[in-house]
């Protein structure tokens, strides 16, 4: 039984500095780490936003993404502001499913005034656009359509130098062009 021990703590003596040679061979050895490249080159790097799982906002101009976050756990909101020196600076986009679609938090709301609402064909359903004016000489516009059971807003705030039907154009047309729908 003694012998048997023996050969035991033996061998287990063995395994332990085995096992120690091993990890000091592997300090030793130093993996070569790829060296970066040093060259600068500007690329255009493809921006996306994900709203839903069939619908991305793809960028056709360089923006910044000022916040995200989700909405009601189902849906995504983005506030991104434009490089262009369009009449559309700042963009809040916005989606939630059919569930939470009647109390969607808007960047605006108002109860009392008339908006100037635009509908347009998109794809093979229609949309609208409403746009409010507000204080300051701006105005306020917002684009929802419903696509796969999904509301999909985005919302502007510009300056009152152009008309609620041109403003509602122009959105919806940035929209068609930067909206990818699968």
């Amino acid at each position: 039984m003694k012998w048997a021990i023996r050969i035991l703590l033996g061998l287990v003596l063995f395994l332990i500095l085995d096992c120690q040679s091993t990890k000091e061979q592997k300090a030793t050895i130093k993996p070569e780490l790829p060296k970066p490249n040093l060259e600068t080159k500007k690329t255009h790097l493809t921006k996306e936003l994900r709203l839903t799982y069939h619908a991305v906002w793809v960028a056709k101009e360089n923006f910044e993404l000022l916040k995200s976050g989700s909405i009601f756990g189902t849906g995504n909101s983005y506030e991104i502001r434009l490089d262009a020196e369009g009449k559309i600076q700042w963009l809040r986009l916005s989606s939630t499913d059919k569930e939470n679609q009647s109390q969607f938090p808007y960047f605006y709301k108002d109860e009392v005034q008339n908006p100037d609402v635009s509908y347009f064909v998109w794809g093979t359903k229609k949309c609208s656009v409403l746009v409010f004016s507000l204080p300051d000489s701006q105005l306020y516009a917002r684009w929802e359509g419903i696509h796969n059971g999904f509301l999909l807003v985005f919302e502007t705030i510009t300056s009152h130098s152009t008309g609620p039907k041109e403003l509602a154009k122009d959105l919806h047309e940035m929209v068609l062009q930067s909206l990818e729908l699968y």
